[in-house]
């Protein structure tokens, strides 16, 4: 047997074994890599020990495995590694990480094709989740069936998502041949706590028309902050869904809806009945623009309660399904964005929606002030406050030239993340070429009705997921 001994002064070591006091122990570093330890993750992953740290070096990896081992970090070092299962099957027909521990972290990985036979649910993940308190920081997760899929076995616990670029996910005919849709992520029922922030979630895949969302969750309560969101040519349906409400905070986002999406809708909070004990939404200092327009901005079942300050919407459609807004929401046919077109919607000089912003008050502790701002791509900086606050996700005047982004990710991404210092934040970002799509594609646009499994999933919650595999075919339509 192998010890790992932390450190103690003199004499505290011989007491410790006279008493017979466990020791702690240290955690150790695997590492990955030609020439190194072990050539595959996999192998890594398999030997290490709670709360063991495993770097990957850089380079393309085939393998994958579920993690069993608890505080266990996986990353990259030397640049990101990628792990590439597009000629592979995901472990357990799950995943291609199926995490089955409480505590891990992934950091700086590439993740792709991870895909499964519609025989066995079509719904392979590049991270499939089966735990609590998992944490996925500066991953880029692409052209997988979907990007991350699950919920904890055991509800409780957190989950926390950031500076990730999600693209190209939702490949396949789940959304119409039966085994439901699938997504860039969707998080099922059981985490008390899901944060999604500084995020780039675009252009799901174009493989079919027939599409899933950029963001779906059904946590007790989501704190969506300063992230991206944009269909860029896609056919997605809703850009951010909460189908069984819960508390839902969405602050300082980005949220583009592309010409070609499926539905009509942006947000979409309830649809599938308020299960969850708490129904309000808040909505704060969000640029909504849509693309497609026609249809609602904010589409919120009837029982719940939306709070909404300080946001710029752009495009045709009504505001929200619950009637008029407050006067600091504004409706701007010319918004005077840098770049609407290259998804620059910083202000410029003359914008209507500068300094029209009011007090957003509190989502019970939680301020709806923002404070940051997204850069392009997955970063973020500290939003200016000059005591005038602008309308939308950005801050005339806001430094972008801060630190925090990463480096493009996507074929999609050219953006550099700077700007200067009036806020202009110049970024760009192609759109892809998205096919089919039409106004009724989705059946949920008006009512939200699920049209597969997901309304079982919703009802059966937890029990539904520890029955493994199945679970592939309780998933979300739109």
């Amino acid at each position: 047997m192998t010890f790992r001994f932390g450190a103690f002064a003199p004499g505290a070591l011989t007491l410790l074994v006279v008493l017979g006091i466990p020791r702690a122990a240290t955690a150790a570093t695997l590492t990955v890599g030609a020439g190194k330890t072990y050539a595959k993750p996999c192998d890594a992953i398999a030997a290490a020990q709670p709360n063991d740290i495993v770097e990957v070096d850089a380079g393309t990896y085939t393998d994958t495995c579920a993690i069993n081992v608890a505080g266990l970090t996986v990353r990259g070092v030397g640049g990101k590694p990628k792990i590439d299962l597009s000629a592979g099957t995901p472990a357990q027909q799950k995943g291609i990480y199926v995490i089955n521990a409480d505590g891990v972290t992934l950091e700086n990985l590439e993740l792709t094709g991870a895909h499964i036979d519609a025989n066995a649910g079509e719904n392979g993940a590049a991270i499939r989740i089966q735990a609590t308190n998992l944490t996925v920081r500066g991953c880029f997760i692409h052209d997988n069936q979907d990007g991350m899929l699950g919920a904890p076995a055991q509800t409780g616990g957190t989950l926390l998502v950031e500076s990730s670029e999600f693209a190209r996910n939702g490949l396949g005919s789940g959304c119409t041949d039966g085994n439901g849709c699938t997504h860039n992520l969707y998080i099922g029922p059981g985490f008390d706590k899901f944060t999604f922030q500084y995020n780039y979630s675009h252009s799901l895949a174009t493989d079919t028309p027939d599409k899933g969302h950029l963001f779906k969750s059904r946590a007790q309560s989501n704190f969506v902050l300063y992230n991206r969101f944009t269909g860029e040519g896609d056919t997605d349906s809703y850009e951010i869904e909460f189908p069984q409400g819960g508390l839902a905070v969405v602050v300082g986002n980005m949220v583009e809806k592309s010409a070609t999406s499926g539905n009509g809708s942006l947000v979409a909070y309830g649809l599938e009945g308020l299960v969850n004990p708490d129904s309000r939404i808040f909505v704060a200092s969000n640029t909504f623009v849509d693309d497609k327009s026609g249809g609602t901005f904010l589409q919120i079942a009837g029982g719940a309660t939306l709070t909404a300050h300080n946001n710029l919407f752009v495009g045709g459609g009504a505001l929200s399904s619950t009637g008029p807004l407050s006067a600091d929401n504004l409706a701007a046919a010319t918004p005077m964005f840098v770049d609407q077109a290259g998804f620059d919607y910083h202000l410029t000089a003359g914008s209507p929606g500068v300094d029209q912003g009011v007090d957003p008050g509190a989502a019970d502790v939680f301020s709806l002030k923002p404070s940051e701002e997204y850069v392009h791509p997955l970063g973020h900086v500290p939003r200016k406050d000059d005591g005038k606050l602008d309308l939308g996700a950005f801050e005339i005047g806001t430094n972008t030239m801060g630190t925090g982004g990463a480096g493009a990710t996507s074929s999609s991404s050219t953006g550099t993340g700077t700007g200067t210092g009036s806020g202009s934040g110049s970024t760009t970002g192609a759109g892809g070429s998205g096919s089919g799509g039409s106004s009724d594609g989705c059946s949920c646009s008006a009512g939200g009705g699920s049209r597969d499994g997901d309304a079982l999933l919703a009802m059966l919650g937890v029990a539904a997921l520890v029955s493994g595999r199945r679970w592939n075919r309780q998933r979300s339509p739109r």
